[in-house]
């Protein structure tokens, strides 16, 4: 499978690293036209997928592919099946769990990744509960619930161009109501 997932992102990785090589232009050009184009393709759902998930990608190509990533949640989650979205999530996730020491700038896109699918994810009801449950049971985890805690609130807010209701004139709750704090729990464990 290994090889399989290689082969996969090969071509990407590439194109990638000639963005960053001394090349001529028509070579960047060139890797740029193939980059824009696996951006919008199907494929990179599992491709991005595959890299962030690679020990043999290198950081600035799991950051490449996180930013992909979060692009294709924000424009293009109408791909994924309903069905599939509890998958990806749960792909994001531990992904992120993965990245919990850092880099950091890609547990912040795989963050944004999360928060970007938990507003379009309106099957998804306790968006906070379960992300702090699911990163709560070790403190080496707390810069992935911070971090979350952070960007969900400024992607709601900065005016992008995704669905935020289930209805018109009906908004989504990010926590059930009546429902105990979990962050004051958590935060309690916390020693400054």
């Amino acid at each position: 499978m290994a090889a399989n997932g290689q082969q996969l992102f090969e071509p990407v990785l590439a194109a990638h690293s000639t963005m960053s090589a001394q090349v001529d232009r028509a070579q960047k050009e060139q890797a740029h036209q193939y980059l824009e184009q696996f951006q919008k393709s199907q494929e990179a759902w599992t491709t991005t997928l595959a890299i962030i998930e690679s020990n043999s990608a290198d950081a600035g190509a799991k950051m490449f592919a996180a930013t992909t990533l979060k692009g294709k949640i924000i424009y293009d989650l109408h791909q994924v099946p309903r069905a599939q979205l509890p998958e990806l999530r749960a792909s994001i996730m531990r992904n992120l769990l993965n990245f919990h020491a850092g880099p950091k700038p890609i547990r912040v896109q795989l963050c944004l990744c999360l928060a970007n699918l938990a507003i379009q994810m309106t099957e998804w009801k306790d968006v906070l509960k379960d992300v702090i449950s699911a990163f709560s049971s070790n403190l080496a985890n707390l810069p992935c619930i911070l971090d979350f805690l952070h960007v969900l609130p400024e992607e709601v807010t900065h005016g992008r161009k995704i669905a935020l209701t289930v209805r018109p004139n009906e908004p989504r709750p990010m926590i059930k109501p009546r429902q105990s704090p979990v962050a004051p729990t958590y935060a309690s464990r916390v020693v400054v």
